[in-house]
């Protein structure tokens, strides 16, 4: 019996895996990783188009750290101060993750818990002392959506620092601003060391020089709008591409230019400005003198930065995603329409890309707090349901709507939240949801799209927030804003021992150093105006506060 041999193929198919992580650079935090894990890791992203770096990079796009790790562990191995915002933090079971699935897994419930880091406020941090507020705002920035080259170098140089500080971080070229000492002077007397945890009773303040404490309404018309309009353009830049710092310091600059009854002579004089450095005045100097702002004009003629802003303009998408889609070479909505990985939110945010884009008029928006509130009342009688934001502080426009409901019961508000949401579907005003529930505390959130009856309507932004009645008060304050307005407050809180939120005011508030060791007694608040007078702040009514 004779045996034939298997004849082999003249050429094999050899399948290219799928270089899903291209664009990704990833620094690996070794401490607690099995070495042998960490060689499967590092051929896997070889293998999968990542790239691996040895270190952080200004360019690192992902930080990957033991599943057990800890958020302050992890800086104090790293040396940094807080955690650098520009880059996600995952832990190793994301990368085990997309190496199974063999595609880029989402990394909601991968990232690190940073909510140590959370609590403090990023601003005002008695440790590093790199901003001070100069114009008698508080400092913790509103968090509610991402904001963002500039170039991620320019804030990890400034996260590498182990101790940084006004001098070191204004001698980084690129810095824009420094420190000044208005409502931070004697705060590391009045709030504690790193170490030992100071109980601060409520002090005597005097509050007069504070934002909260004063009318938005100037009568004096802005003598250096030139200046200011340039400058909130670099905000705006700065904003989208996550360079929080300097979009900081420009804010600061922006209002103490508003204040000022006179134009800017001078280079000293724009220099004198609170809360404005060399590099800043320099800036501020030449639009004064030339009318333009060579940076700016880079800006502008930037096609980088250009795509991120559209992008970033993708509700849903922040600036990493944005610099993402970016590094993947896309370049336009259609892009993303065809060709990228877009999640639910993204997929409404680029359907209804121009309506939610287009800030609505002030009546528009009148109109949607009727719908809520009609249909409310029709569920619940007697029941409150109160728009906030720019509509309630009287602005000309909104960008969106966020409705209040409560129910001066103190209970009737509990069953209210998905009957009214059924029945604002039922109706067809609600077409999109974002995020159906999200819990906070007692306060139940629900974060979509509406459309008013009627031809020629746009999609618009609304969030409804059902509140227990105990709550409201602060709430109403909070969901008013501004967000300058809220930062005040918040701040003058803490300067007087207490804490401000959109759930309460409390007193007797523990604190070590910045964060909160002991979160203290909810002082009751049922109106706006017990709020603010427990506070200090004389009462304005919503159109004053817009600063």
């Amino acid at each position: 019996m004779t045996s034939k041999k298997r004849k082999l193929p003249e050429s094999f198919h050899v399948t290219e895996p799928n270089k899903f992580l291209l664009g990704c650079k990833i620094y690996i935090l070794k401490a607690s990783i099995e070495k042998m894990r960490l060689q499967i890791f590092t051929s896997q992203l070889q293998k999968y188009g990542g790239i691996q770096h040895e270190q952080l990079e200004s360019d690192t796009t992902h930080l990957v750290v033991d599943d057990k790790m800890e958020a302050e562990r992890m800086c104090r191995i790293l040396k940094v101060d807080k955690p650098p915002e520009n880059i996600e933090i995952l832990k190793t079971s994301w990368l085990s993750s997309c190496f199974k699935s063999k595609d880029m897994v989402p990394t909601k419930g991968f990232e690190l818990d940073l909510s140590v880091f959370a609590k403090k406020d990023l601003m005002e941090d008695e440790d590093t002392k790199m901003i001070k507020d100069g114009d008698s705002s508080g400092s913790k920035s509103n968090t509610e959506g991402e904001i963002k080259p500039a170039k991620v170098g320019v804030m990890f140089r400034a996260y590498k620092k182990t101790k940084m500080d006004p001098e070191g971080y204004n001698d980084d070229p690129d810095s824009d601003y420094m420190a000044s000492d208005h409502e931070e002077e004697g705060n590391v007397s009045a709030m504690g060391s790193d170490t030992t945890p100071q109980t601060s009773p409520c002090k005597t303040i005097q509050t007069s020089s504070w934002v909260c404490a004063q009318s938005s309404k100037n009568t004096l018309p802005n003598s250096n709008k030139h200046i200011t309009d340039k400058l909130e353009e670099m905000v705006k830049t700065y904003e989208s591409t996550s360079d929080k710092w300097r979009a900081y310091g420009y804010q600061k600059a922006i209002q103490a230019l508003r204040r000022l009854p006179r134009p800017i002579s001078s280079w000293q004089e724009a220099k004198d400005l609170p809360g404005v450095g060399t590099r800043l005045a320099d800036k501020i100097w030449e639009i004064a003198e030339s009318g333009e702002l060579r940076k700016l004009n880079e800006f502008r003629s930037s096609d980088e930065v250009k795509v991120m802003e559209m992008f970033g303009n993708v509700w849903g998408a922040g600036a990493h995603t944005s610099r993402t889609w970016y590094q993947q070479g896309f370049r336009t909505l259609d892009d993303l329409r065809t060709k990228a990985n877009l999640t639910h939110q993204q997929k409404i945010g680029l359907k209804h890309y121009d309506d939610i884009l287009e800030r609505m008029p002030r009546v528009e928006a009148g109109e949607i707090e009727a719908v809520v509130r009609t249909a409310a009342e029709s569920l619940l009688p007697g029941v409150i349901a109160q728009a906030c934001g720019s509509y309630r502080r009287k602005k000309t426009t909104c960008g969106d709507v966020d409705v209040l409901v409560t129910h001066p019961d103190g209970k009737s508000h509990r069953g209210i939240f998905g009957k009214l949401l059924t029945k604002l579907r039922d109706q067809g005003f609600l077409t999109d949801d974002l995020v159906t529930s999200e819990d906070d505390g007692n306060q139940k959130k629900y974060l979509g799209v509406c459309k008013l009856p009627g031809e020629n309507r746009r999609h618009r932004r609304l969030d409804i927030i059902v509140v227990p009645y105990d709550e409201y008060a602060c709430a109403l304050v909070y969901f008013t804003g501004s967000a300058h307005f809220n930062r005040s407050l918040r701040h003058l809180a803490k300067k007087k021992g207490m804490s401000l939120s959109e759930h309460s005011l409390n007193v007797g508030v523990v604190r070590n150093g910045s964060e909160k060791v002991f979160e203290g007694t909810p002082v009751p608040t049922p109106t706006e105006e017990s709020v603010l007078e427990k506070l200090g702040v004389p009462y304005r009514p919503p159109e004053e506060r817009d600063h």
